[in-house]
């Protein structure tokens, strides 16, 4: 997940920070927080040896302190992730696929700030 925290950073403007699982308190939008899941075996591909590339799903919440704000980070994200493929030393790692998203809206429950979210699916395996 490091790899690809840095692979993102890296492709988006200096003043946007990305996040793992949690922002730092007082965080200034726009930013972004991926949320991984537990990196799980695929049981789809599996190989003679029965050896499957990793699957890693994340959601990725953008935030902004409007809706556009929070829509153009969702945005900046996207393309980085859709745009190209980290390389990782020892694997092999597959385009990112977006799985699902939804709308930008405001997150009343917790900071008042715009949030826009997207699921993707990364996969790798060794080389």
């Amino acid at each position: 997940m490091g790899a690809l925290l840095t692979f993102v950073q890296a492709g988006i403007p200096a003043a946007c920070d990305i996040y793992w699982a949690e922002a730092d308190a007082g965080a200034t939008p726009p930013f972004a927080v991926f949320y991984p899941d537990s990196g799980m075996k695929s049981s789809f591909h599996r190989t003679l040896v029965n050896e499957g590339p990793n699957e890693l799903r994340y959601q990725v919440t953008s935030v902004g302190a409007t809706p556009d704000q929070a829509a153009w980070m969702a945005d900046k994200v996207a393309a980085v992730l859709l745009g190209a493929t980290p390389t990782v030393a020892g694997r092999r790692v597959w385009p990112a696929v977006e799985e699902g998203s939804q709308p930008v809206r405001r997150d009343d429950e917790s900071t008042g700030l715009f949030i826009a979210t997207a699921q993707y699916l990364t996969r790798s395996d060794p080389v």
